[in-house]
């Protein structure tokens, strides 16, 4: 079975991924280095039947989502345009390896490749499609 092991932060409104590990010994060592004051915001979880390169969507005031590559174009492809110009619709980070920041449980999120998808972000998809997202370096 095809699985990765990831550790979630949690603190207050804020939340980051601390850590992606395709081997669970390795995420569990990694767990063990974060400091006791920012072990009480963490959760290890497992994804089923995800591998590399795979994809976290970030929202305000939701869950993270770990999709894969055809989850991701369809996300895009039932993303509206939104009234509001300034919108973020969402944030996608491309994890592509074993992710893991150099202090332990702490966010270092923009470090990994990603974009904030805006209005200007969904309409140039609608014209280019997946070539756009290979060009932004996404997929």
């Amino acid at each position: 079975m095809i699985r990765l092991f990831i550790i979630i932060a949690t603190k207050g409104n804020w939340k980051w991924i601390s850590g992606v590990f395709q081997a669970e010994e390795e995420a569990r060592q990694y767990m063990d280095l974060i400091p006791d004051e920012l072990k009480a915001y963490q959760e290890f979880i497992q994804i089923e039947n995800i591998t590399y390169p795979f994809y976290i969507i970030e929202r305000q005031a939701s869950p993270f989502r770990f999709l894969d590559k055809d989850e991701v174009i369809s996300l895009f492809d039932h993303t509206d345009i939104s009234g509001d110009e300034d919108e973020v619709h969402f944030n996608i980070y491309t994890v592509d390896s074993d992710y893991r920041p150099k202090k332990p449980g702490t966010d270092y999120m923009g470090a990994l490749r990603h974009d904030h998808v805006t209005n200007e972000f969904i309409e140039m998809y609608r014209k280019e499609g997946t070539e756009f997202l290979s060009k932004r370096k996404v997929l």
